[in-house]
Parts: C-alpha cells; structure tokens; sequence
C-alpha cells in the first residue's frame, strides 16, 4: 500500500511557503505583502528555535527513534530539513527584490546599501552618525580575544580588516546592532517616503566605524539557537517559587546550542567566508549556514503603516481597505448577556464581529452583586488586557476569581509570570496549570446565586482570550447557559484545582482523558454509514496518527471528508483505496485561520454533530494538554457554523488544495472570484447596516 502519511517537518515548511507567496499574490496591496515576507521570516525563526532544535534533541539520543508516521529518524528529519529550507531563501529574496521594486513604483522606497549614493547616503551617514555610532561597541577577534557569545536572533556586523599602517595581520570585527532604534528607519525625501534597513546602514558605514582599519569583507550574521525548553514536568520543589523557576528556564535559552547561522551582505565581497568562519567557530557545519540576499530583520514593518498611512491615506494599492468588528444584531444592548444567553446560545465570530459580548459577560458579572465567582484559563493576553482588567476589579469587590494561567506557554512566559503577579496582587486564586500537561483550553465559567438559587454560565472558544488576536484571527466560540454545558464546567475547573484533568465528563471533550476518545468514536459513527457518511474538520494542524488512521478507514469505506487545515497536515488525500474520499484544503490569507470545529454526519442519518474548542488534532493536544470541545447544541449555531465551512471550501482566491503527490495547488476556477474572510465580513457589515436601516 502507498504511504499515506506526510512528515510534519516538511509539512509545516509547506504552510510557510504559502504565507511567503501571499508576498506575490496579485489580489493583496503591496505594503500588506511585505508583512507576509516579515511573517514567513518570523515563522521560520521560531521553526528552528522550537522544531529543529527539539529534532537536534532528539538526534543526540542513543537509538535516535524514528517518526511513527514515516518512519524517518531524528538525524534523517534534520537533514531534510536544512535541505528543505535552503530553496526557501532564494525564493524569499526574489520575493523582495520584486515587491522592493513594486513598492518604489507608488513612493515607498526600500533603499539598501548598494542605493545609498548622492544625497540619500549623506543623509543616512548624518542619521548614522547622529543616532547610531553612539550605540556602537567594536570588539576585534583574534587569539587573544575569542569570539564573543552571539545572542538568539541579534544581528552582528562583521568585517575583515586589517590595519592601515604596518600592514598588520588580518582580523575579525564584530558589532552588535542595538534594537534600540528598530530595524528600519525612515529618511526625509522629497516625494515619496524612504526607508533603509538598519542593516544596510550598518553595512555602508563600516569604515566610519573602523577608521584606522582597511575592510575587505564585511556582512550582517545572525544565529538562531535551540530554544527548546520547557519547563520541567517533575518540577516539585515547595521551596522554590514557581514563577521564579519559570523565569529561569526563560534565560536558559539565550545560551542554547546554535542551529542556524545567517548572513546577509547586500552587494559587498566577503560574506560568505567570514560565514564559513563564523560557522566554524560556533561549532556548527556548512549545512547549516545560509547567506540571504534580502535583510534578514524585517520585524519594523508594521511599525511603519501608520505613517505611511499618513502620507498616502488609504491607497488601495498599499493597503488593505480598513475593516472593523461589527456589533452582533443578535445580542441587544438592552438585555444583559445572561438574559440574551437565556433565550438562546451566543454565537461568536472573530474578527467579523467584535469581542464586546464576551467583555460585556465578564464587566455585567464584576457588577452584578449576585456573582458568586469567576473561573477562566488563559493562555495568551493582549498588552493591555481588558480581561485581566475585569478579572482584577472582581477581585478587589470580593468575587472569587480563580484563574489558570498557564506559564507555560511558549515564547509568552513572561508576560503570563507577569500577568500572574497583578492577577495575584489583586486578590485572584492562581493555578500555574497541572504538572506534565499545558492548560490550554479557552474556558470561562461565571456563577451567580439569587433567589431562584444558582445560575451559571459559559464562554467555550477557539482562540484566546486577547482582544488585539480576536481582531487578527478567525474564531468562534459560544456563550450558553445550558445546564450540560456548565456542569462539566465547574468540573474541568474542580479537577484542575485538584491538579488533574479528569477522565469522567458527561458532555465536554476534555484532553488528554476523553477528547480523543470521542473523536475516534464520531468518525466511527460516520464510518458506519459508507457513502452516506461525512466529516468536516477545521483546524490550524493534523498531526495525531489514531485520528489519521480512523479519518483514512472512513475514506476507503466511501465517507467523504473534508478537512480545513491551515498549516501542519500529515495525511496525503487522494490517495486510491485509502484517502481518496479525502479533500484537504489551507486557507492562508488576511487574517490567521485559527478557528477549530468538527462536523459529523450530513444532516441525514442520526443527524449533524457539530463540536467546537481549543485543540487541534496533533497529538500534543490530544494527549500533553489540556483542551476543552463542546458540542454545539443550538441547531441555529451548528447550522451556521456547517454554512461557514461551505463558503470555507469554495473559496477560490486564497484556498489552496493539498494533492496526493504532497503539493499543495492554489484553487482557481471560472467562478466569481470568492474570499472566503472577505465574504464573512461584507456579510457582518450588510447585516449591521441592514439592522441600522430598520
């Protein structure tokens, strides 16, 4: 039989290359196009902090295990991909010099080293030396002086010099780029704007910084380092804080092996020897090295649409059109949450529609003088989190609030150690999670006590509660106070506080106990009914194998699947006797597909199961996590949410499909163009005016 199974590794490189070519895509303004390129280059940081150095953990034990899916090992994954990255580059830098070129044909100039002549370069050497020469501290390498640690991420520039008198031998310098003035600063110009990487800059003016030396190389380095660790499952010292050990593990990262070493030179000689130097220094081989003809920092661009804005305004041709959250018609201003809860179950859209019922449930519970308690679990926060807000004024009143927040939480630790310390200063109960499992759930549960005795209700969703995401990510969630519902609540919520996650719930799928198990059970279910079965599932990345194998046992007993997935994808479709029943298909486009939901059944036999939550199905959800599903009783709610996923696969301008040779192949049809994250909100924006009307 032909494998079915794809590597996540390899799978995971796929997405990211379907982010980079929204750089290209015709249909997106050209600023908005160089945040692509910005995400792509984010994205693969973090897959070789994260990804390739939890594979370099894992090639350095004894039997270095093969993957339980393709059966390649650690060692094998690790070359691949390094092999697999390399292309990447080359297609990220033909990416910019052709948006580069794009964008200085409307103004906006993107100057590198190699332009800056004339006026331009006397006005960036005033810059350079007015803003940045201060900042700068050169270091020689040579026998006596070693090289220095390169931090995780942080731009060096490095040059071959050798002093003008005495001829002298040659050497290394070295200069770490201060992010104190960001990685692209803009100049005055007469028309237009111009903007020229600190990068470049750094390059152009080398010889202003090593005045008595003759350069004869010169090149921006950056390494990227293991950054995968995580907190210690046993971790169980009462004599040492939590938040402390946390802390800890976070500046562990910062010394970690190198796995990547970067450079970047503009149109200056010398680059990649002073790499192949650099490389060897840092103890990794040329494998692992990669020379970029683009900046390698791009993370300043989207500090720069607010003055570009200013100077252009709302030039199609740049921007996207300017888009906000509607208000839900469905949920009136002049009943409370609770009340419109009562009549039927809240559903929410993010970012189509705006997160003001959910902040309104959490501030109507802080005045109401009959709430009892709050309990939520967070994850991620926004900067200034009206939620945490909330969550603290309940406190001061004498509400309980129970908060989980999870430490955890990769690359937002500190932040969560900090929200934790004002959560816990203004009087919250905090758990820091369950030992060897990461809360992941979006969960909220208010209970209230009155005369008619106790009234509870819920918020389950998709995404976290951070009201900056719900404005850039796809997510849905419910508000209920149906009884099923808010039982199993209060139980996640015992069990947590009791440090486990609990194998006996009634209504809830809650990881790692019985998420799983009811999964298998639904496409049982549907694998029962031959042709006349259906799957849909929506989700960021299917990695679990249990899950890959029941959805391919389905396929060849004629049920038809379809799966929404957004990056990671393990399954190959369409493959003859096995997935050929299997349509797979990633929406990469304005917004972050984020939203996780599971249909089963066509509306026909035992009729339509809709669930939605917090997991996806890879097997660190499943079975290392802590997530909560809920069923979707409101048949109004589930109808939509199946209506949403038709519009979802007959998407044509930013749906791509996955085929059974591992490619994945954009949509294109003779059909009116349709973009399904531009459909949804014209369609919030049509029902609020037509609301606004009446």
């Amino acid at each position: 039989m032909i494998s079915f199974y794809e590597n996540r590794e390899l799978s995971w490189l796929k997405f990211n290359k379907r982010v980079l070519m929204q750089s290209q895509a015709h249909e997106v303004p050209f600023f908005e196009r160089m945040k692509f390129i910005e995400i792509f280059g984010s994205n693969l940081d973090e897959f070789f902090m994260v990804r390739v150095g939890s594979m370099y953990d894992r090639s350095l034990l004894p039997d270095d295990p093969p993957d339980g899916k393709t059966g390649m090992t650690a060692s094998e994954q690790l070359e691949k991909m390094y092999a697999e990255t390399r292309p990447l580059y080359a297609l990220r830098d033909n990416c910019y010099r052709n948006l580069t070129s794009a964008l200085a044909s409307k103004g906006v100039k993107f100057i590198g080293a190699g332009g800056l002549k004339g006026d331009i370069a006397r006005v960036a050497r005033q810059y350079f030396k007015r803003e940045v020469l201060p900042y700068v501290t050169p270091r020689i390498i040579d026998a006596k002086h070693p090289l220095p640690m390169l931090e995780n991420l942080k731009p060096y520039l490095v040059v071959s010099i050798r002093p003008k008198k005495d001829g002298g031998k040659s050497s290394l310098g070295i200069i770490p780029i201060s992010n104190a003035f960001g990685s692209i600063i803009s100049l005055p110009s007469a028309e237009g704007m111009t903007f020229v990487p600190v990068e470049d800059l750094m390059l152009r003016f080398a010889s202003d910084i090593f005045k008595n030396y003759d350069i004869f190389g010169r090149t921006i380095v950056r390494v990227t380092r293991n950054a995968d660790v995580t907190v210690e499952d046993n971790f169980a010292d009462d004599e040492v804080d939590y938040r402390d050990y946390v802390t800890a593990i976070i500046k562990r990262r910062e010394k970690m092996t190198p796995v990547r070493l970067e450079t970047y030179s503009a149109s200056y000689a010398g680059a990649e020897k002073i790499g192949r130097a650099i490389v060897s220094m840092i103890g990794l081989n040329e494998t692992k090295y990669y020379h970029s003809m683009s900046v390698l920092d791009l993370g300043s661009v989207y500090g720069l649409e607010s003055k570009l804005r200013r100077h252009f305004g709302d030039d199609p041709d740049l921007f996207y059109s300017s888009l906000s959250p509607r208000d839900q018609t469905d949920v009136p201003e002049d009943r409370t949450i609770e009340e419109t809860a009562r009549l039927n179950d809240i559903f929410l859209s993010f970012p189509y529609y705006s997160m003001k019922p959910y902040l309104r449930m959490l501030d109507e519970a802080v005045a109401d003088p009959e709430t009892v308690s709050i309990k939520i679990s967070l994850y991620r926060m926004a900067a200034n989190s009206l939620v945490i807000d909330a969550l603290c004024r309940a406190a001061k009143k004498g509400i309980e609030v129970i908060a989980v927040v999870e430490l955890k939480a990769r690359f937002d630790e500190t932040n969560n150690v900090n929200w934790s310390r004002r959560l816990e200063d203004a009087g919250c109960y905090i758990i820091y999670g369950i030992e060897a499992l990461k809360v992941h759930s979006k969960l909220t549960l208010i209970t209230r006590r009155g005369e008619n005795g106790i009234r509870r209700i819920v918020h389950v969703g998709t995404g976290n509660y951070n009201e900056k995401t719900a404005k850039l990510y796809t997510d849905i969630g419910i508000i209920t106070v149906d009884e099923r519902i808010t039982g199993d609540a209060e139980l996640v919520f015992e069990n947590l506080m009791n440090g486990v996650p609990g194998d006996s719930y009634e209504y809830l799928l809650v990881s790692p106990n019985t998420l799983r198990q009811t999964m298998l059970r639904e496409i049982e279910t549907e694998a029962s009914y031959g042709h006349e079965g259906y799957i849909c599932m929506k989700m960021n990345s299917l990695t679990d194998k249990a899950i890959i194998d029941a959805l391919a046992e389905a396929s060849s007993g004629g049920v038809k699947v379809d799966l929404i997935v957004r990056g990671i994808c393990c399954l190959l479709p369409g493959i003859i006797g096995v997935t050929e029943n299997i349509r797979v298909v990633s929406i990469v486009g304005r917004f972050l597909e984020h939203s996780r939901l599971f249909i089963f059944g066509n509306g026909r036999n035992v009729g339509r199961r809709v669930y939605l939550g917090s997991a996806d199905m890879m097997t660190r959800n499943t079975t290392r996590r802590v997530e909560v599903i809920t069923p979707v009783y409101d048949k109004r709610i589930a109808d939509r949410i199946f209506e949403m996923t038709q519009v979802m696969l007959a998407d044509n301008v930013k749906r791509s499909r996955l085929m059974s040779n591992g490619r994945y192949e954009r949509v294109i049809t003779g059909k009116e163009p349709l973009d399904s994250q531009e459909y949804f909100y014209a369609e919030a924006y049509r029902e609020t005016e037509k609301k606004d009307e009446e």
